[in-house]
């Protein structure tokens, strides 16, 4: 899933236009190595290596935070604005006289840095390019002897982000509410508004991912028993409370290997991956777990269950055939007195016949 963070976005973005342009950079150098003589491009082969273990990191990197959005943001923000840095560094001092024309883009990573990473790795840059500068005074005999010219871009390097400082801190800020939004819209996009669990979108995902992975999973679909007869007696504003209920009863009870959904209305559904073994001693404890008596602003109601349970991959393996046995389970689970659950492959022929 596609993180919603704004600053994922840009960090995206500027990693797709870094690597284009540095590949378009890498093909120009390996051009310019044929033309020897030139006093510019003497040490055209070694930049173009250079450019070219760029081009390939820039490919991996990119590969990377689109497989893994997630993972390693810091750390990989700041190999990139560190790695920028010190590329540039080099080039600056391989150039020697001509390296002049480089320096502004220390001023142009800065910036960047800022805006597409955060205010964090705007410091992150600043640090690094003082390092570059020292980097060039100790082992560069052309910019240790050209020292006044480094110094003054090092001071233009340090002078122009600043008056641009509070720009990028109000950018920052700024992305940082786009955040907090988008990633409160998503939030109620993929889950239940009254209950907070997740909703039918999430659990069509989940179902097809269990699926996928070929192991052994049960599908329980849930209904309430009598709820229309508890809105009707006592409104729905109670109806929904027992719906709250019944879903804090179930989240105490589910463990991480349990999956809980809300289809709508009365309807819930669970994928749990425990084994099968244990499979009916779940059931029977989730029912004793939720099934009971619920009392609201003086009002007692009764809190009762229908289940049925369609089973992957014994049952079927197609995931509209396992959500019709666990509906047909269900419906018989309903219609059977005293009997809160059942599971499909109970089922005989005549009871397949009148759920159908």
């Amino acid at each position: 899933m596609i993180t919603k963070n704004i600053y994922y976005q840009v960090e995206k973005k500027y990693a797709g236009t870094r690597l284009a342009v540095i590949g378009v950079l890498t093909f120009l150098s390996f051009l310019l190595f044929g033309q020897i003589g030139s006093d510019v491009v003497k040490e055209m082969f070694m930049i173009s290596i250079m450019l070219g273990g760029l081009f390939l990191f820039s490919l991996l990197h990119y590969a990377f935070l689109v497989r893994y959005p997630q993972r390693a943001i810091a750390i990989r923000k700041s190999v990139v604005v560190l790695l920028d840095v010190a590329v540039l560094t080099m080039l600056v001092m391989m150039f020697e006289q001509y390296g002049i024309y480089f320096l502004p883009f220390y001023v142009w990573l800065v910036m960047l840095s800022g805006s597409s990473f955060g205010i964090v790795y705007f410091y992150t840059s600043i640090i690094g390019a003082a390092l570059s500068w020292v980097t060039l005074l100790l082992y560069s005999t052309y910019w240790k002897d050209h020292y006044d010219i480094l110094i003054a871009f090092a001071m233009t390097t340090f002078l122009v982000p600043l008056f641009y400082l509070k720009y990028i801190v109000q950018m920052h800020a700024k992305n940082e509410e786009l955040t907090e939004v988008l990633s409160t819209t998503a939030q109620d996009a993929r889950h239940d508004e009254l209950t907070g669990v997740a909703n039918r979108k999430v659990y069509k995902e989940e179902i097809r991912s269990a699926i996928k992975s070929r192991e052994f999973f049960a599908l329980m679909f849930i209904d309430l028993n009598k709820f229309k007869v508890i809105n009707d007696t006592h409104g729905h504003h109670i109806g929904d409370e027992v719906l709250k209920e019944v879903v804090r009863r179930l989240t105490n009870y589910l463990g991480e290997q349990d999956f809980l959904a809300r289809l709508g209305g009365d309807e819930f559904v669970i994928i749990t991956r425990r084994k099968k073994v244990f499979l009916a001693k779940f059931v029977e404890k989730l029912e004793q777990a939720v099934i009971g008596k619920f009392e609201f602003e003086g009002i007692t109601v009764p809190i009762e269950l229908s289940i049925g349970i369609s089973t992957f991959p014994d049952d079927n393996r197609s995931e509209m055939m396992l959500s019709k046995f666990a509906d047909e389970a269900m419906y018989i689970a309903k219609k059977s007195p005293n009997v809160y659950h059942m599971f499909y492959e109970d089922l005989t022929e005549e009871q397949k016949s009148i759920s159908n």
